[in-house]
């Protein structure tokens, strides 16, 4: 690396500023090259100062971790990666909010205590500001417009009955870095009546799914809920691998979660995705989204041998374009296309459920 990365610290306790400078300054390769104590003073630094990656904190005197987001990708877009203290619904809302804004990654922030527990946590916030740092940002209008979109709570849906497996359309939909906004997006697009059951597979930091879930109810129509052991697919329903487990299928379409110890990656999109395509065939719909690495190529693979369609995200509209490059390099895309046409796709692929009107 020619020139170390250059990092602004952002968070309200001075205590917080000094643990991660002190973590991140043992590596020669990062610089911290300034701090901040809330939003406002934030948005002074990053004009000042350039950084290539910002950590924000989410509560903050002044200017809070969104409006801190929405300003700055809208006037200075650089990659953020939020720090947050709590996993309580609040700040979980808070810190999708800022992901839905543009920031690119949530970590928990490092608790003292622990010498072990600490250590890997350097190790996972170096290695994952590394990543960060360097990816492309685009800029996000919403912060200079300042309109707070209105989202109404959609009423409740009945959960459609459920079907012998092997015997309608599944959707498995699989993200890393910068899927969140992009998945709930797509599932916001689909209809109340949609004729198949969807599987999502997104990569993030331990205790955020149930959070990422509860984010994504508040824009879908569709009923979207946490995968667990035992239960069936039903048609028009969105179930969501909890974190740090992989989500598979038994022969009679009934849900396995399980933990591999010796997998980098969990939850697996490949391990999802091939499971599925052994049960439901032709009938399997696989979409890989933004991300970094290989994961969900292979799964794309068992899909398309199985005679089921393939939809990768392209290039221009991911954070990081590994995962789909991956699949798309394998010969195993059939479709590369933007959000919003993955879901025109999925929706023209996919008639209503039984008893749902067109």
């Amino acid at each position: 690396m020619a020139h170390p990365l250059r990092i602004l610290i952002v968070d309200d306790s001075a205590l917080m500023r000094r643990l991660i400078r002190t973590m991140l300054e043992q590596d020669p390769e990062l610089t911290v090259v300034g701090e901040a104590a809330d939003g406002r003073e934030a948005l002074i630094r990053v004009a000042e100062l350039r950084p290539d990656l910002i950590t924000l904190d989410v509560r903050m005197p002044v200017m809070d971790g969104v409006e801190t987001t929405r300003q700055i990708m809208a006037y200075q877009p650089t990659p953020i990666l939020v720090l947050t203290a709590s996993l309580s619904r609040y700040d979980i809302d808070i810190t999708f909010q800022m992901l839905d804004s543009g920031a690119l990654d949530v970590m928990e922030k490092p608790a003292l205590g622990d010498n072990d527990a600490l250590e890997r946590a350097r190790i996972a916030l170096i290695r994952k500001i590394k990543l960060l740092a360097r990816v492309k940002v685009v800029t996000h209008l919403r912060g200079r417009r300042k309109l707070q979109e209105a989202q109404a709570v959609p009423p409740p849906v009945s959960p459609p009955p459920s079907r012998p497996s092997g015997t309608f359309p599944v959707v498995v939909i699989g993200a890393s870095t910068g899927g969140p906004r992009i998945v709930q997006q797509i599932l916001a697009g689909l209809p109340a009546n949609y004729g198949a059951a969807v599987l999502v597979v997104q990569h993030i930091a331990q205790g955020f799914s149930a959070g990422m879930v509860e984010w994504m109810r508040t824009r879908s129509v569709l009923p979207i809920k946490l995968a667990q052991a035992g239960e069936t697919l039903q048609i028009g329903t969105v179930l969501v691998a909890p974190d740090r487990l992989d989500m598979t299928f038994e022969t009679d379409g009934r849900i396995k979660l399980s933990d591999h110890p010796l997998l980098l990656q969990r939850p697996s999109i490949d391990i999802t995705m091939q499971s599925v395509a052994e049960i439901y065939a032709a009938q399997t719909t696989g979409v890989l989204l933004t991300g970094m690495g290989r994961d969900g190529a292979m799964g794309m693979r068992a899909i398309r041998r199985a005679g089921g369609y393939t939809i990768a995200q392209d290039e221009a509209s991911c954070t990081i374009f590994g995962m789909p490059k991956a699949a798309i390099d394998l010969g195993v895309v059939e479709a590369v296309l933007a959000p919003e046409k993955i879901i025109e796709a999925l929706i023209n692929r996919i008639a209503p459920k039984w008893g749902g009107s067109g």
